[in-house]
């Protein structure tokens, strides 16, 4: 698609925004900023503008649509639902054409085609997290052919505090006796973050690849912990397996009496994900895991579900500029203490990160699990 194609496509939508602000009080770079650049409104004008001939593309440009989370939160609010998101994506293209993006940016790509995830780790240590586990079957999780596939994610697989996620995931699969398999050293990045940064051509390789492995395994369903990776999965990649998050599966075993449960006394709160609650539609199955947990109280925050306020690491804007990313944690902290909950559960690796770092770092006295970790810690293991 080249720039005139992206332009037709962006001046359609940008020209539904009427610039009533309804989008200002939702989306939380400009909370954080109080910039008419740094808002949604802001953001459609400028594109308008450039699309219209009445500014030129500038490095003034490329600090304002770099710094979108790309969260969604706008378009919620928007009476006309101006695709803002979308149109961020589109402008990124355009900048990346120009020379005008991030330099950092071209690093991630170069680990993401060369190493195949965005750490530039080996990538045959994606599996390193099974190292965590006490027990582990002779085939590692890696076998020829399987029902399922667990596709983990780069994140999960090389970060140390998000890799109890697999562990989690891994041992309730096993309890519940689902047949699984994890794709190892090949499975590649998903290409998300290409995909935010305006560079969705060097993705086509990567969907090729990692569709070529599931369909060797002959898997029905592929299950993603990571919202970003269900997200690129159902949008981007036209899989013809189910797909599946994480919290649905495990809302299915639960349901199929496959997880006994015990008594857990505590009062959580659940934080939805931009990718996987606004982005892609799943609201309620990660609260009927937690109300399927005995002895849980849960209250809700006081912005969620379609509402809910990003963490401050979506659209790659902790890699960009991690000060920014930094306050709209801090912000996400601060929602989350008012509802006077323990603990804050979500359904992101990404998010588990962004706020238990940010809660550290304040010494906020604040658990912050996965919703995989949660299940694990109520299974009886006795029944």
């Amino acid at each position: 698609m080249n720039i005139v194609q992206l332009s037709r496509l962006s001046y359609d939508e940008v020209a539904k925004c009427n610039r009533c602000g309804f989008c200002l009080p939702n989306c939380p770079i400009y909370a954080v900023q109080k910039m008419e650049s740094a808002s949604p409104r802001g953001r459609n004008a400028i594109t308008r503008a450039v699309i219209e001939g009445r500014l030129a593309w500038s490095p003034e440009i490329e600090k304002s649509i770099f710094s979108c989370l790309g969260c969604g939160a706008c378009t919620v609010a928007c009476f006309p639902s101006v695709k803002t998101r979308d149109i961020v994506w589109r402008d990124r293209q355009c900048l990346v054409s120009e020379g005008l993006y991030p330099r950092i940016a071209d690093r991630v790509a170069r680990f993401v085609e060369e190493s195949h995830n965005i750490s530039d780790d080996d990538n045959e240590e994606r599996g390193e997290w099974r190292e965590l586990l006490k027990e582990i079957p002779d085939h590692m999780y890696e076998k020829d052919r399987a029902e399922v596939v667990y596709f983990v994610g780069c994140v999960a697989s090389f970060f140390p505090m998000a890799q109890k996620i697999p562990v989690s995931m891994a041992r309730i699969m096993e309890r519940a006796q689902v047949d699984f398999t994890i794709l190892g050293g090949e499975e590649w990045c998903c290409g998300f973050p290409l995909l935010g940064a305006g560079m969705p051509d060097r993705v086509e390789s990567i969907i090729k690849h990692n569709l070529d492995k599931i369909a060797r395994v002959r898997a029905r369903m592929a299950v993603f912990t990571c919202p970003s990776c269900y997200h690129t999965w159902k949008h981007i990649y036209g899989a013809d397996i189910t797909l599946l998050h994480a919290s649905q599966m495990l809302l299915e075993l639960i349901k199929e009496d496959r997880l006994p449960l015990k008594e857990v006394k505590r009062t959580v709160t659940y934080h939805d994900p931009c990718d996987l609650g606004r982005n892609s539609g799943v609201y309620e199955e990660p609260r009927e895991v937690i109300r399927s947990i005995p002895g849980l109280r849960l209250v809700e925050l006081p912005q969620n579900r379609q509402f809910s306020v990003c963490c401050g690491g979506g659209g790659n804007l902790e890699m960009v500029d991690p000060e920014l990313s930094g306050r709209v944690a801090q912000m996400k902290l601060g929602e989350i203490q008012k509802t006077g909950a323990d603990m804050v559960v979500s359904s992101c690796q990404q998010c588990l990160r962004t706020i238990a770092t940010r809660a550290r770092r304040q010494k906020v006295d604040l658990i912050v699990k996965d919703l995989t970790e949660l299940v694990l810690e109520a299974i009886d293991w006795e029944s």
